[in-house]
Formats: structure tokens, sequence, C-alpha cells
């Protein structure tokens, strides 16, 4: 389906204004920093691409020569990329979770707590004086996970998501496939991965950020409770309009979220998406960012881009042959999920 006659944001000569460790106060008298990257004009307002995480909003990420974005060094892990999106009247807002980065206070990975602190993030960045209100998130992964719970507390200013490949039930997703602990990963990527951005030098901002009773908590309550759906999404109140992206190869952790928010979350206006390739190749290509910049131009800037006249499914299907990137996969549109022709075994 062509969206060539279809209008959406063009890239403008915007300077781009990057406000570094800017204070973010909570309510609860708390605070945290973001970085803000955003369009030099005194004339217009824009709306906030907007996401929070726990891998240092100041760590360059060198991506490989294969992806579709050039390395720059505004690049950040599983995040959006300010010199594509500012130039297209964007402002992009990256914030260290509690504990992580420059942030101060304990960490609480995938928390309640994270997503009551986003909700505050997002009706504060909403009220700047160059902000036109209109606040979307965005990422992968982590940066996927947390807008399925933020989403649920319904913040007014958060207008529309998109969690691409990010898990939604914390005890079913992550941590208890089947109802057997997933001691490996969860230790790994506790250590391996967020003692990397909480210890070291993150450590001189935040002496106390790894004491924290994460694996305990996570083996001491093996069986599903309200401490896990405290931590997970709660589809009833996710209302938000939301472009859901999963990855055939994300199975074991991530594509269960983007399939259930798709057929459970009360939403009206929701889109699916399942492709194929790596944890981020799809994110940063070119045919994933129109995907985004259209479904964001739609629900933060009101433009008609045709994405919601399209059919709700998007599906990326191996039609045979060699792998990508010589053609062998292609996109198709359907009307439901789980398909309605299924043939069940």
């Amino acid at each position: 389906m062509s969206t060539a006659a279809k209008p959406m944001s063009q890239p403008r000569d915007y300077k781009m204004i990057v406000e570094k460790d800017v204070k973010i106060p909570l309510r609860d008298g708390g605070f945290l920093y973001g970085d803000i990257f955003r369009p030099d004009s005194a004339d217009e307002k824009f709306p906030v691409i907007m996401n929070i995480g726990l891998y240092q909003k100041d760590k360059v990420w060198v991506p490989p020569p294969t992806l579709e974005e050039e390395a720059n060094p505004y690049m950040n892990w599983e995040t959006a990329n300010p010199l594509w999106w500012v130039p297209r009247g964007y402002a992009l807002f990256r914030v260290d979770t509690r504990g992580s980065g420059k942030s101060p206070g304990q960490s609480e990975p995938s928390s309640y707590q994270e997503a009551v602190d986003c909700y505050d993030c997002i009706e504060w960045v909403a009220k700047l004086p160059w902000s036109s209100g209109n606040v979307g998130t965005m990422g992968v992964s982590y940066h996927a996970a947390f807008q399925w719970k933020v989403a649920g507390l319904q913040p007014p200013a958060l207008k529309a998501i998109i969690p691409w490949e990010g898990r939604a039930d914390q005890y079913r997703d992550q941590a208890y496939h089947g109802g057997i602990f997933a001691m490996g990963f969860i230790a790994s990527w506790h250590n391996r991965n967020t003692a990397w951005h909480l210890l070291g030098k993150p450590r001189a901002y935040n002496p106390d950020s790894f004491n924290n009773n994460m694996l305990w908590n996570y083996m001491r309550n093996d069986l599903d409770s309200e401490f896990w759906r405290m931590c997970s999404a709660r589809w009833d109140k996710v209302k938000v309009p939301f472009y859901s992206c999963g990855n055939w190869g994300g199975f074991a952790m991530h594509l269960r979220g983007n399939t259930e928010a798709f057929t459970e979350a009360a939403s009206k206006h929701k889109k699916l998406r399942i492709h194929t390739g790596s944890h981020y190749h799809p994110f940063h290509s070119e045919e994933g960012r129109i995907d985004q910049l259209r479904f964001m131009d739609y629900w933060l800037k009101g433009i008609d881009t045709g994405i919601m006249d399209e059919p709700p499914v998007k599906l990326e299907i191996r039609t045979g042959g060699v792998l990508k990137p010589s053609g062998a996969y292609q996109f198709r549109f359907e009307n439901e999920w789980p398909l309605a022709r299924t043939q069940w075994t």
C-alpha cells in the first residue's frame, strides 16, 4: 500500500539545541536528570518523544556499520536518533531512571515506581514553553517495556506510544517462562547489563544505586501475585493510541507483550507490526523510521499521514530463498490478529 500521496513531516533546517542534565522534579520530592534535544525556533512549539531507562543517557552507542542510520555523537542504545527526529520537528527527551546514570536514588528496574516517575516526567516536559503539550514515548526493549506501565497510569499529556519489542508481563514474559525461574537470564542481565550502568563512573553519583533486592524478590515471589502485577501492564487501563511493534525472533521475551497488547488493551486506536531482523536494526531502518514518523505525526501533530486508514496489522513474511537483505521477505497487511484463517493444529 503506497503512502506517497499522504503528507508527513519533512526535514527542515533547524539548528538543534541540546540541554544536558536538566533536573526534573518528582512528586515525592526527589528528582531525575534528563537530556533534551529540540529544534531552535522561537516561533514554534514541538511535540516530545520521551524515554526513560537505566542504560545511561550519556553513554554513546556506536552502532555496527550495517545499521541504516549513520553513527553520530548523539546515538544512544535502544532510543531514537536526535539527528533524524529534530529536523522533522520533534523534541527528544531522555531520562535516567532512579539510581542510574546521573539520577540519584536506588535503582528499581522495571518497577511500579519507575512508571510513576515517568508519569511525572511526561507531565513536566509537556508544560515547558517550547512544548506543544503533546508527548509520545518510543524505544526498544527496556525502553519499550516501561511504556505499557506508564500508559496504564494515563498521564494526560501522553498522546501516543510506540513500544518496539517490549515485554509487558514481568512474570510470564521475563522472570518465569512457563512457571520456571529464568535464573540464567535474570542474573546475567542484572550483573552484565545493569551493573555496567550503575557501578563505575555512575556510582560516583549514586553510591547506593546497586543496593537493591531485585534478585531476591524475584526468587521469593515465585508465583504470580500482586508483586508481579504491580510491575506489569494492566490492559484495561491502556487506552492511549499505540503502535505495538514485535519481532518474530523475540518470542523468548518481548513478542508476547506486543501481541497481547494488541488483543487485550482497551485502546480504541491500536496497530500491530511484526518484523524480522536483529533486536535493533529494524528500529533504525528507513522503513521502520517512516512507520514511526507517520504514527507520531498523526497523533502528536494532527497530520493525516494515512497510517490509520491502513489495516491494523502489518506482518513481515518470509517468501523463500536466501536471507535478507536480498528480498526474501516482504510486508503484508492483515485485518486482525490472530489471523481469522489460521488452521490450528
